[in-house]
C-alpha cells in the first residue's frame, strides 16, 4: 500500500457537500442508503497531491495566473509513458472540465439540428448537452453478445453518413468496454469516410484491467479526433476543476482554440498545475496500491454476483464502474429501483439513464472499502427474500 493510505478506512463525507452522500435524499429519496452511483471514489487521493494542495495554499496569495512549461510536460511525459503517445506542448489546451469541453465541441463543429452519433447506453451527460445545444441525438445502439458489447457496424455505418460528430467514449462508460485496435481503425475511416469529427471523452483511459490496453483514438486518426481528459477519475479529485484537450491536426486546433476564446470556457487556478504535476509525476505507488485494491473489490463481487439467480455482472475491462444486468427478473425500471432503493437499501444509478438499451440494468461503483463492498454483496444476497 502507499504510504499513509489506508484504503480500508471509512472516511466520513456526509455533511461535506459531497454530492454521492448528501444528495441522496433528492437523488433517491433516503438518506440512509450506500451510496453507489456517482463516479467518485470513496479512497483518500495522493498523499503527493494533498501536500501539493497545502504547499501552495501556504501562498496567501491566489492572483491571476498561467500555466507553466512543467504543467504540460507532465501531460506529456504521461501520454509517452502510459499510452506511447507523443504529444507537444502546443497540441495540448487546458479546459475547465470535459463537459464544458463538450459542449464548446458541439458549438463549432456542428450547427442547430445536425446529428451527433453517440453509442448506447451512455453517460447520460452527453445526451444532455446534444439536447441543450439543440443539436439530433443519432443512437448508434451497442450489442449485447455473450456479456460482451460489441459494435453494430452496419447501423454505425448508417448513422455516420448524416453526422457531424461522433461523440465517442473510451474507454465506454457504463458497459466498460476498452476498445481494440481494429475497432478504432473501423469507426475512424467510416467517420474520415463522412466528414465527421471525432470528439473523444477518454476520462476512464487510465483505468483498464489487466489485460486490457487503452489506444487513443487520436493516435489512430489524429486529423479527425479531439482528445478530452482529466485526472479526475484517476486521482479521485473530479471536484478540483481539471481537464484539457489534447488536438494534433493544426486546423481542429485553431478551429477549437477560437471557440474556446469565443465562450471564455478556461479560467487558470494555480491549484490546478500543482495538482496535475503532482498526480502524473510524484503517484505512482498509490496508484499501484488503489489498483490493486479495486481489482479485489471486484473479484469479490463477480464471485458474489455469479451466485446470484437471474443477475449477471457484465465483465469490466476499464473503470471502477460495474454494469448489472437485472433484466431476467421481469421488473420495469421503477420496479428494479425501488426493489434496490427500498428494499435491499441500495443507491445505485438506474440504467434506463443511460438510454432506453439501459432498461433492466443497475451501474455499481465498487470503489468503497472493502467493508462496504460486504455489505453491499450480503444485501444482494437477500434479494428474493
Amino acid at each position: 500500500m502507499a504510504k499513509d493510505i489506508n484504503f480500508n478506512e471509512i472516511i466520513k463525507r456526509k455533511n461535506t457537500n459531497s454530492v454521492k452522500y448528501d444528495d441522496l435524499l433528492n437523488k433517491f429519496g433516503d438518506i440512509e442508503l450506500l451510496p453507489l452511483w456517482v463516479a467518485d471514489m470513496d479512497f483518500a487521493t495522493s498523499p503527493a497531491i494533498i501536500e501539493a494542495i497545502k504547499t501552495r495554499s501556504l501562498h496567501p496569495i491566489f492572483g491571476y495566473s498561467f500555466y507553466s512549461t512543467k504543467y504540460f510536460k507532465a501531460i506529456k511525459n504521461w501520454y509517452g509513458m502510459r499510452h506511447g503517445w507523443e504529444i507537444s506542448k502546443e497540441q495540448i489546451i487546458p479546459m475547465n472540465n470535459i463537459a464544458s469541453a463538450v459542449g464548446v465541441a458541439i458549438e463549432i463543429f456542428s450547427d442547430i439540428g445536425d446529428d451527433i452519433l453517440i453509442q448506447t447506453p451512455l453517460y447520460p451527460p452527453f445526451g444532455e448537452a446534444i439536447s441543450r445545444h439543440e443539436r439530433t441525438i443519432s443512437t448508434n445502439p451497442l450489442l449485447l453478445v455473450n456479456g460482451r458489447y460489441e459494435i453494430d457496424w452496419d447501423d454505425f455505418r448508417t448513422k455516420a453518413k448524416l453526422a457531424k460528430i461522433f461523440l465517442f467514449c473510451s474507454p465506454h462508460n457504463p458497459t466498460g468496454r476498452v476498445w481494440r485496435r481494429e475497432e478504432l481503425e473501423q469507426m475512424s475511416q467510416i467517420c474520415r469516410d463522412n466528414d465527421v469529427t471525432i470528439i473523444s471523452d477518454e476520462i476512464h483511459s487510465d483505468f483498464t484491467h489487466s489485460g486490457h490496453k487503452h489506444i487513443p483514438m487520436a493516435k489512430i486518426a489524429p486529423d479527425i479526433t479531439i482528445t478530452l481528459n482529466s485526472p479526475a477519475k484517476r486521482f479521485n479529485i473530479p471536484s478540483i476543476i481539471n481537464a484539457y484537450a489534447i488536438i494534433k491536426d493544426e486546423k481542429l486546433r485553431e478551429k477549437f482554440s477560437i471557440g474556446i476564446e469565443r465562450y471564455s470556457h478556461h479560467t487558470v487556478s494555480p491549484l490546478i498545475e500543482e495538482v496535475t504535476i503532482a498526480a502524473y509525476e510524484k503517484s505512482s505507488a498509490w496508484l499501484g496500491s488503489v489498483d490493486k485494491y479495486l481489482a479485489n473489490n471486484l473479484a469479490f463481487i463477480m464471485e458474489g454476483v455469479n451466485n446470484i439467480p437471474k443477475i449477471k455482472a457484465i465483465v469490466p475491462e476499464a473503470s471502477f464502474l460495474l454494469w448489472l444486468d437485472c433484466r431476467e427478473l421481469d421488473m420495469n425500471s421503477d420496479e428494479l429501483v425501488n426493489l434496490f432503493v427500498n428494499k435491499l437499501k441500495l443507491g445505485l444509478n438506474n440504467g434506463s439513464d443511460f438510454g432506453v438499451e439501459g432498461d433492466g440494468f443497475m451501474r455499481l461503483n465498487y470503489a468503497s472499502p472493502m467493508s462496504i463492498i460486504i455489505e453491499v454483496m450480503n444485501r444482494l444476497k437477500h434479494i428474493y427474500n
